[in-house]
């Protein structure tokens, strides 16, 4: 029996238990859930991949991101429907295709090792383990994306530097990805580009010349795809706007700052990476205790190129002070693959020292299949439960369930900050919500624990809501 199918189970069952239970259950943070407005509503011929919208009250012409996240999700809408669970469906995907990314990344960098080859599942455990990276696959941000195409983007550069055969072919094709990566959110994106620079310096490898060469490649094809895109009237708006909307407005307006603390990302990508440092240490502890003897020639220098590939996707971010921690998704597959070739050399003799016949490696192999139907189990027990938002939801359903779809709701002045509610109603039923309080708008939202009052020409109607009343336009 294959030694490492034990290991390969529990990673499995680790993954879907992080990320399938809180992700099949309804309701979601405010970002993503305006992001799976857009591209519902892009699916369903509202705006277009140009002229995004959210709302028709609030949000109409959205840029406040570039287009490629929802154009790309708006298509599993398109082939799925409009079920809540399309985007969880994209984003379990996302998260598939990361695994894979790194997974192939693993095993190109130890080609000529088979043995740890072999411990591909260890990068992938580190990586989940990681409590912003599961949360964010719960989440809908676009960061779940952008890594699919950083981690391909590096994969490709890889490719072109260990293979050395079809250079160009490798290297357009990762130029390509991190167009891909940057045409979600813009100047963070771009990072992948430092890879071969960042190759060069560690191990010097290639010359001097190749390393120019090949990063001028992969400079050059994202900046001729927007070259392109700057010369056509709509794709060049709409990536102005977002430029004017959204970077300058980082920079310009105190109110998007979300802390004081410029490196507070800083702090966040430390901490966030507990629970994998701890497991590399329990690698090492295991083998010192073990005596197994190592050879980590080479492990140092190819750990610090993904190690600053990581640092180069999270330390620019700390030039603005609008921060959190899921900006740090995108960059986090590289720092898994750090920590992971740093133990793999620990590792590797470890699991040589298994035997397949022992009780120990039957109880793991066992354990593992227990906890994967655990995790298929729990995650099928959740379907139609709600984790956050409860009484909204119910709210929501009820009020969508009872008045048409595409109907224009008025709300009180102190609704006005509540976007999760403006987004559920939109997500689900296309329903407005007023900031203005048109007077033509048949129907009128409040909360029950405010003390607004609702204007004298509506009445309320009879609902079992548990959060807000909803009144109807008296007829004459």
């Amino acid at each position: 029996m294959n030694k490492q199918l034990a290991f390969r189970i529990l990673v499995l069952a680790i993954f879907i238990l992080l990320i399938v239970p809180m992700l099949i259950q309804d309701g979601m943070f405010m970002d993503g859930l305006i992001y799976a407005s857009v591209a519902h509503n892009l699916a369903n011929g509202l705006g277009d991949f140009w002229a995004l919208t959210f709302s028709e009250t609030y949000l109409k012409n959205y840029s406040e991101q570039l287009p490629l996240f929802f154009g790309i999700q708006a298509l599993f809408f398109k082939v799925f429907g409009s079920s809540l669970y399309v985007e969880r469906i994209f984003l379990l995907t996302m998260a598939c295709l990361t695994a894979f990314n790194i997974i192939k990344t693993w095993k190109l960098i130890y080609s000529n090792s088979i043995e740890k080859r072999r411990l591909e599942w260890l990068p992938v455990l580190l990586w989940i383990l990681i409590p912003i990276c599961f949360w964010s696959y719960v989440n809908n941000v676009q960061e779940t994306l952008m890594a699919v195409f950083a981690t391909a983007s590096v994969y490709f550069a890889f490719k072109a530097l260990i293979l050395k055969r079809n250079v160009l072919l490798y290297l357009t094709v990762s130029g390509v990805f991190v167009f891909c990566c940057s045409f979600c959110k813009g100047f963070q994106g771009l990072f992948p580009i430092v890879t071969v620079a960042i190759y060069w310096i560690i191990t010097r490898e290639i010359s001097v010349k190749q390393m120019i060469w090949y990063s001028f490649v992969l400079i050059a094809v994202p900046a001729l795809i927007y070259i392109v895109l700057l010369l056509n009237e709509s794709s060049f708006q709409a990536i102005s706007e977002n430029f004017n909307n959204r970077v300058l407005r980082t920079f310009n307006k105190p109110s998007s700052s979300t802390t004081d603390n410029r490196f507070y990302l800083m702090y966040r990508l430390f901490t966030e990476h507990i629970p994998s440092i701890l497991v590399v240490i329990l690698i090492y502890t295991i083998s010192y205790f073990k005596h197994i003897k190592v050879n980590t020639k080479g492990q140092f220098k190819l750990a610090a190129v993904f190690f600053l590939i990581g640092i180069a996707g999270s330390l620019p971010l700390i030039v603005t002070s609008e921060q959190r921690g899921f900006y740090l998704v995108t960059s986090l597959p590289f720092f898994a693959l750090c920590l992971s070739i740093l133990a793999a050399p620990y590792l590797s003799p470890l699991t040589r020292t298994i035997k397949s016949t022992s009780r120990g490696f039957k109880a793991l192999l066992f354990g593992s299949i227990g906890l994967l139907f655990t995790a298929i189990i729990l995650s099928g027990l959740q379907f139609g439960k709600t984790k956050r938002d409860h009484n909204a939801l119910h709210d929501v359903y009820l009020i969508g369930e009872t008045i048409p779809k595409g109907s224009t709701l008025n709300i009180t002045p102190k609704l006005r900050q509540d976007y999760s509610l403006v987004a559920y109603f939109v997500r689900y039923y296309n329903i407005n919500l007023d900031l203005k309080q048109s007077s033509h708008n048949p129907y009128y939202l409040k909360k029950k624990d405010l003390a607004d009052e609702a204007p004298s020409t509506y009445q309320k109607m009879n609902l079992d809501l548990k959060e807000y009343d909803l009144y109807e336009k008296v007829r004459k």
